[in-house]
């Protein structure tokens, strides 16, 4: 198995905690996504509809996810629409510094949604444990632009995700979702019900050998398509 580096954060080192791809922690996950996920989606998101969910019929994984990012409701959307084969080896990218800072109970998100942190702006040291997961066969899901949108646009996406697809030969699963931004804006605490419609597109394969930034440029294109707009030039 390869070796990762930990993350250091302003304050602190975070880890990946070892035993939250054991199977006993994938059964919590499992025993828990009705308190976790699946009430608060179908309490929220109403309605939700989801289009390209045969863009996955076929998949098993290793993948790496990408959806657009506008809202804390983001990742337990994206993960409702997995099939349960794929959800249920899928780790989430989360900030070090918004859920493993002190005073997170970082152990939470790393139980019930898989979540391992990872150092915004760290370059490619950063991807370690994403690359150690997906040479085990697992996915990962990320959020190429970093952050969430305060103004519901979509930001231009960072290298890491073609860095990870270039490195593991993998296929990249762009998603689009519209109406998250209504559910729970940034700097909003508080859910709300609102109408969200999501669009699965069909995965996306970087060439070996590609440039990192055509990379980044290809699968951006591909997320703006399934949001119905063109890309402005990289």
């Amino acid at each position: 198995m390869a070796t990762y580096a930990p993350v250091i954060t302003h304050q602190h080192t975070a880890h990946p905690h070892a035993w939250q791809t054991q199977l006993w922690a994938r059964m919590a996950r499992r025993a828990g996504r009705h308190w976790v996920l699946s009430r608060h989606i179908d309490h929220f998101l109403r309605p939700l509809t989801v289009e390209g969910r045969e863009h996955l019929a076929s998949m098993r994984g290793p993948l790496i996810i990408i959806p657009n990012h506008s809202s804390h409701f983001d990742t337990p959307a994206a993960l409702s629409v997995l099939p349960e084969r794929i959800r249920a080896r899928t780790a989430i990218a989360a900030a070090a510094d918004k859920f493993y800072r002190p005073g997170k109970k970082g152990w939470w998100y790393s139980l019930f949604f898989n979540a391992f942190p990872i150092e915004r702006g760290g370059g490619s040291a950063a991807l370690d444990y994403a690359r150690t997961l997906l040479s085990d066969r697992w996915s990962i899901l990320m959020y190429p632009e970093g952050t969430r949108s305060i103004d519901g646009e979509m930001a231009r996406f960072h290298h890491g995700v073609s860095l990870l697809a270039l490195d593991a030969g993998v296929p990249v699963v762009p998603i689009y979702m519209e109406g998250l931004r209504d559910v729970m804006p940034k700097g909003q605490r508080t859910p709300r019900p609102a109408a969200v419609h999501i669009r699965i597109g069909a995965p996306v394969r970087i060439e070996p050998r590609t440039a990192v930034p055509e990379g980044t440029a290809q699968l951006e294109r591909a997320v703006w398509e399934l949001a119905g707009r063109v890309a402005v030039a990289i």
